[in-house]
């Protein structure tokens, strides 16, 4: 981690806070009015998923009915999805109603890749607290609105303080979307930096911008670790909820609707529109082009060599994310038993936040920070394909983290005290004692992983080169050329990557409910 992640991000600060800083902060042209359109877009965004996942989160996780599980599932595919595959979703929506303005669709993008974490996180909770206030509230006269406005909210303050949080870091730093529909009109920090380094060859400027942004996403990381549950857990509760009746209709079909414009109609476009000729008819024409290189061959490779890329890269990534990610898990719930008596364990939460801050660091940032340090005699290192799946695995641990590091907490201290005096050594104590509980959510961090890898874009954009680009890098390509043979391309790589991201994302959630399931009929 020290190599792979903290040394690119010191040496960004390193650059950044060099002579010349003083005169480019001053220059409002080039700094402010990036940073403030960050910001505003951002804040927008969120207030926006706030105002509409609220509800979603108390009818799908404070209610039971049928298909409320499928719906869980079905809200957390765009947040799972590539961003290049969510700017093509928002972009068939936009064509539906002839064009969107660039600001507006950046922030239906967000809102649309970010709903699950407000429904997720605050329904978690929010299936935790007592029924017996809010039913005290309803029987004294108060109705289901007012009884959540002024019983339930207030007790699910620290999930909405680090959904707001968490949503704010990743509208910030959403580089894909951003590049591909702000269409150069409009910039994010994140965009900005990787034109001062590409196109502008400017790395102190872009090391400016880059310090701007990773003071934005750290206070919004840290202001999301104040509380909240973990909104990427797939652990369905057990907790028994109350059936939908009457007096839920409103907010029911709130969310219905919401999720049925916001997140099927985008999902159902990208898949449908992908077997759309350009003459309008059903075809395979969009398909059978993958195994060309575009309309006047843009593309150095074609979509089956950088399928290969990026199957080569997931592996490798998706084992080094396994392999440290259980790693740590495992050393923090070392850390937690040891110092459970204690009121705060400062070396486990600096340990934690440690591992943890990848989610709140941009890989455009990480991907500037590799080509400021890779020079002289390490610049031959950023020509091994070997460099990217090895930073996109830092990106993908801390969420190996969060899952392992529940499960292996949850193990009996009894029994592993009992196996310890029965003289097992740390080896055989995780393998016959702490492994057979953290097994079952080993699929779905192996999913994640595999899934961030897979669409990972920044640090690819950055650092891949020739024919190493991997499958995002070619969408990029290919929707920022003109042509419709180019476009129809993008759009079956899309329907590909959306179809695989559902079934994944159905797959685990099923597997997770089965589980619950049988942990509850032994019970």
């Amino acid at each position: 981690m020290l190599v792979l992640f903290y040394w690119p991000l010191l040496n960004v600060f390193f650059l950044a806070l060099g002579p010349d800083i003083a005169g480019m902060v001053h220059n409002e042209s080039s700094v402010w009015p990036v940073l403030w359109f960050t910001v505003w877009q951002a804040f927008v965004s969120t207030a926006i998923c706030l105002i509409i996942g609220i509800p979603g989160a108390y009818v799908l996780y404070r209610k039971s009915f049928k298909g409320a599980r499928f719906l869980q599932s079905i809200i957390t595919v765009p947040f799972m999805l590539p961003s290049l595959v969510v700017a093509i979703a928002v972009t068939e929506v936009g064509a539906l109603i002839g064009g969107i303005d660039p600001v507006i669709a950046i922030i239906l993008a967000n809102v649309f890749a970010n709903y699950a974490v407000v429904v997720r996180n605050i329904g978690s909770q929010w299936q935790t607290l007592s029924k017996s206030t809010e039913e005290y509230s309803e029987v004294s006269g108060i109705g289901r609105f007012k009884t959540a406005l002024r019983v339930s909210l207030p007790q699910l303050k620290s999930s909405i303080r680090a959904s707001s949080a968490i949503i704010m870091l990743y509208c910030a730093s959403s580089y894909g979307i951003v590049l591909s529909l702000g269409g150069g009109q409009v910039n994010t920090l994140e965009t900005a930096i990787s034109i001062s380094v590409l196109e502008r060859l400017d790395f102190a400027h872009g090391a400016l911008l880059a310090l701007l942004q990773i003071a934005f996403c750290l206070v919004a990381f840290t202001v999301s670790r104040w509380g909240g549950t973990n909104p990427l857990s797939f652990s369905p509760s057990l907790s028994k909820s109350k059936k939908l009746d009457r007096r839920d209709a409103p907010a029911a079909t709130f969310t219905f609707v919401v999720i049925g414009f916001l997140v099927v109609l985008p999902i159902v476009l990208v898949l449908s529109k992908a077997f759309v000729s350009m003459s309008g008819s059903f075809s395979l024409e969009n398909f059978a082009l993958l195994n060309t290189r575009g309309s006047r061959d843009i593309l150095n490779i074609t979509f089956f060599d950088a399928t290969l890329n990026s199957l080569r890269n997931l592996l490798v990534a998706t084992a080094v994310s396994i392999v440290l990610g259980v790693l740590v898990a495992y050393l923090l719930a070392e850390q937690t038993r040891r110092r459970r008596k204690r009121k705060t364990d400062f070396l486990g939460i600096t340990l934690d936040a440690a591992f943890l801050l990848p989610i709140g660091v941009s890989s455009v940032v990480i991907g500037v920070g590799y080509l400021i340090t890779l020079t002289g005699d390490l610049a031959w290192i950023r020509t091994s394909w070997i460099l990217v799946p090895l930073v996109q695995s830092v990106f993908a641990i801390p969420l190996v983290v969060r899952i392992a590091y529940p499960s292996l907490l949850a193990v009996d201290s009894n029994t592993r005290e009992q196996a310890m005096t029965d003289g097992a050594s740390g080896l055989q104590l995780f393998v016959n004692v702490d492994y057979p509980l953290l097994r079952p959510v080993m699929r779905t961090a192996i999913a994640f992983s595999a899934l961030v890898s897979l669409g990972e874009f920044g640090v690819a954009s950055l650092l891949t080169y020739g024919d190493q680009a991997t499958i995002p890098v070619l969408m990029y390509q290919l929707i920022s050329r003109p042509g419709a043979h180019n476009y129809g391309m993008a759009l079956a790589v899309a329907s590909i990557l959306t179809l695989l991201t559902t079934l994944i994302v159905l797959l685990i959630s099923q597997d997770g409910s089965k589980k619950s399931h049988m942990k509850l009929a032994k019970f």
